[in-house]
């Protein structure tokens, strides 16, 4: 992301913190991390130290579900503020590139974005709604017919992804935001990382929502495992 001279400034940093890792390591007698990911990439910044062990993220989506009336019909929802970057950049591209071409296969398609819309809130489109910050995006993610995250930076698991598993709400993601998942493609959710296929992902799953939930009830009980 960004320029020739952002990269190799960020270049820099990353080789920074590579050896302040690898000292600070050696004080510790174990260090956890959160995904597969994350501990290949301890391993090349300390080769050295072998007691790391992964403890994945989770969530408890606790029964948030109960007592929503199904799920709405051609409902999208994305979780997250917009003051943070990797968030605002997935939505900027979501709603140029892929949205548009949603809604001229399903004209009632909708879309809640919930979360801080910070100093640069996206523009004004038919069927784009912000919530703005609530005590609980629990409720809402569980009656939408699909959670997107299309996330192309940043890192770290993408917790929202893992709300939505557990509250059975079917997913499409990028590759990108299933980094430390073991999501596997078509059978958990769908993975798509251009503007032709998520769109396409996403009304598939529009249309099927009888694929669609079986899609979310295999994801639920991955999260369980």
């Amino acid at each position: 992301e960004g320029s020739p001279w952002t990269r190799f400034r960020r270049g820099i940093t990353w080789a920074k913190h590579r050896r302040f890792m690898s000292r600070l390591l050696d004080n510790f007698a174990l260090c956890t991390v959160v995904s597969d990911v994350e501990r290949q990439l301890l391993a090349e910044a300390a080769p050295g130290y072998t007691s790391v062990h992964v403890v994945p993220n989770s969530v408890d989506a606790g029964p948030a579900g109960e007592g929503v009336m199904g799920r709405q019909p051609d409902s999208l929802i994305f979780t997250g503020s917009l003051r943070y970057a990797p968030n605002h950049d997935a939505m900027t591209w979501f709603l140029s590139e892929i949205f548009p071409a949603v809604r001229a296969d399903v004209p009632g398609v909708r879309l809640t974005i919930t979360g801080d819309a910070g100093s640069q809130p996206p523009p004004s489109i038919p069927n784009v709604f912000m919530t703005g910050q609530i005590p609980d995006v629990r409720s809402l993610v569980a009656a939408s017919a699909i959670s997107v995250a299309p996330i192309r930076v940043g890192g770290g698991t993408r917790l929202k992804i893992l709300e939505a598993m557990a509250l059975r709400t079917p997913v499409v993601a990028t590759t990108k935001a299933i980094e430390g998942l073991e999501a596997r493609n078509g059978e958990h959710l769908l993975i798509a990382d251009t503007p032709r296929e998520f769109a396409g992902a996403v009304r598939r799953l529009l249309r099927d929502p009888a694929g669609a939930t079986q899609m979310a009830d295999r994801a639920w009980h991955l999260q369980q495992s």
